[in-house]
C-alpha cells in the first residue's frame, strides 16, 4: 500500500514555509533581515550585480526523469554562472516557487535543497521569495553577486582583436548529449546504450547526470576569469553565446577545430548511437555553464593561474561589420538554444 504523501494543499503557505525555511538556513553577517520579513535586508559596501532565470515544467525539466534536488541544483547553477561570468562573487539568492496545490510537499523540499546545496556552496544565502499556485512547476531564481572593486565588471564588449579565447572547463557537448537521453526516455525512443559497451555506458551516465544538474566550475569567474577582457558563460550554446560576445565587441570569434577535436572524438561513441555528429553537441550544447572567456595575449602568456583553468579554443580577430563567429577563419552556422525558436 502506498503511504500517502503529504501535498502543498493539505500544508498551506504557513505550513510549506515551516519546511522550507530550515533548508535555507545559512550563516551570513551581511544579512540583517532574512526570509521571513516583507523583503530581507542586506549590508554591503561594494557594487553589486544582479540577475535572473526561470524553469518552467514540461519546458525546461520533466519530474520523473529530473529529480527534485537535480532540478534545485540546475535552477541554482543558471543563475550563479551568470554572476560568475560578470566576475562577481554569488552573495544572495531570492527564490520563487509555482506550484499546484495537490504537489507532494517532498518535492518542494527536494528543490530546496538543491538550490540551498548550491548556494551554500559558493558562500550564497538564500534570503527570501515567494510562493504561488500554477499549472506548471515553476522555479524563478534571482541572484544577486558581489564585486570585488567597484568598476571591474567582466562585460561582453571587452574582447579585443588579438585576445585568446578559451573556455572553463575540459569538455563541451555533455549537456545535448544528456538531452538526447531526457528526449529518448520521454518518447521511449532511447537506444541500447549498454549495447555500445561500458566506456559508453558511462559516458552516458556522465551526460545524463550533467544535464540533470550541471557541475560547471563557476569560480574560475571570480577567480581566474577576473583577467578576462569579456566573459560570458555558456547557457545557449557554444556559438551563440560566442556570438554574443563578437556583436557585442565588434570582433570575429574564430573557433579552433583541432582544440575541439578531442570534445568531439570523446563524444563520438555516444552520438554514433543517437545518429548525430559529435561535433553538433559541441558546438551547439546549451545549459553548459562553463564560463567563456576571452584574454588579452599578455595575461593569458603571463598566468599560470589562468592557462591552468581555462583552455585555449580560438582567438579573437579583427571584422568588419557587425562581428560573428568563425571555425578556422571560415564562417559558422548559428548552432544552440533560441526560447522562441520554431
Amino acid at each position: 500500500m502506498r503511504q500517502h504523501e503529504t501535498n502543498l494543499g493539505e500544508l498551506g503557505e504557513s505550513g510549506i514555509l515551516e519546511r522550507l525555511f530550515p533548508i535555507f538556513r545559512h550563516a551570513d553577517e551581511a544579512v540583517t533581515v532574512g526570509p521571513g520579513d516583507d523583503c530581507a535586508v542586506v549590508r554591503t559596501s561594494g557594487e553589486l550585480v544582479f540577475t535572473t532565470d526561470a524553469m518552467v515544467e514540461g519546458y525546461d525539466f520533466l519530474l520523473g526523469i529530473s529529480d527534485p534536488v537535480s532540478i534545485g541544483r540546475k535552477a541554482a547553477v543558471q543563475n550563479l554562472a551568470d554572476v560568475a561570468s560578470m566576475g562577481a562573487k554569488p552573495r544572495w539568492l531570492l527564490t520563487t516557487v509555482l506550484a499546484g496545490k495537490d504537489t507532494p510537499i517532498a518535492v518542494l523540499e527536494g528543490i530546496a535543497e538543491g538550490i540551498a546545496l548550491e548556494a551554500h556552496s559558493h558562500g550564497a544565502s538564500v534570503i527570501g521569495g515567494d510562493l504561488g499556485t500554477a499549472r506548471e512547476l515553476t522555479i524563478s531564481i534571482t541572484a544577486i553577486g558581489e564585486l570585488r572593486e567597484p568598476g571591474t565588471a567582466i562585460v561582453r564588449s571587452g574582447a579585443r582583436a588579438g585576445d585568446v579565447l578559451a573556455v572553463g572547463g575540459d569538455l563541451l557537448g555533455l549537456s545535448s548529449a544528456g538531452l538526447a537521453q531526457v528526449l529518448g526516455k520521454a518518447d521511449a525512443t532511447l537506444p541500447d546504450i549498454e549495447a555500445g559497451g561500458g566506456a559508453v555506458a558511462r559516458l552516458a551516465k556522465r551526460a545524463l547526470a550533467w544535464h540533470l544538474a550541471p557541475e560547471p566550475a563557476i569560480a574560475r569567474g571570480w577567480s581566474s576569469g577576473c583577467r578576462a577582457s569579456a566573459m560570458i558563460d555558456i547557457s545557449d550554446g557554444l556559438v551563440r553565446d560566442a556570438s554574443r560576445i563578437a556583436r557585442a565587441s565588434d570582433v570575429n570569434l574564430d573557433l579552433s577545430r583541432a582544440a575541439l577535436e578531442s570534445d568531439r572524438a570523446l563524444l563520438a561513441p555516444l552520438a554514433d548511437i543517437f545518429g548525430v555528429d559529435a561535433m553538433e553537441w559541441v558546438l551547439g550544447s546549451g545549459e553548459e555553464h562553463l564560463m567563456l572567456a576571452t584574454f588579452p595575449a599578455n595575461a593569458w602568456a603571463e598566468s599560470t593561474e589562468v592557462r591552468a583553468e581555462f583552455r585555449e579554443i580560438g582567438r579573437v580577430l579583427p571584422c568588419e561589420g557587425e562581428g560573428t563567429v568563425l571555425l578556422d577563419g571560415a564562417p559558422l552556422a548559428m548552432h544552440g538554444w533560441d526560447h522562441f525558436s520554431l
